[in-house]
């Protein structure tokens, strides 16, 4: 079977910003992504009152250079203004056209 090796780029987020943050991994370079509902805790705490709705996580496996330009998208427009983090993982797919 033919695979390549990918980045998968996975963010935490605001639900507030799923639109936005979707549209900028799109012109990023993503040829997809998926959205899955989350919750949880990190350095700030659980959050018990989330009037802007639950958190999201958003994932797709892209490129390094389509990673690149995401994680440098997160940093200008998101990290100082909202509660985002991101990581990246190396994957191996198949189907590589599709990423």
């Amino acid at each position: 079977m033919n695979t390549v090796n990918r980045q998968l780029v996975t963010i935490i987020a605001e639900s507030v910003i799923e639109q936005k943050l979707i549209d900028d991994v799109k012109e990023c370079g993503a040829k997809g992504y998926s959205v899955g509902h989350v919750r949880g805790e990190g350095q700030t705490g659980g959050r018990a009152l989330d009037i802007t709705g639950s958190s999201i996580r958003l994932e797709t496996v892209v490129t390094e250079a389509v990673a690149d330009r995401i994680l440098a998208t997160l940093g200008e427009k998101y990290f100082d203004r909202y509660a985002v983090v991101a990581w990246v993982t190396p994957v191996v797919v198949a189907r590589p056209n599709r990423f």
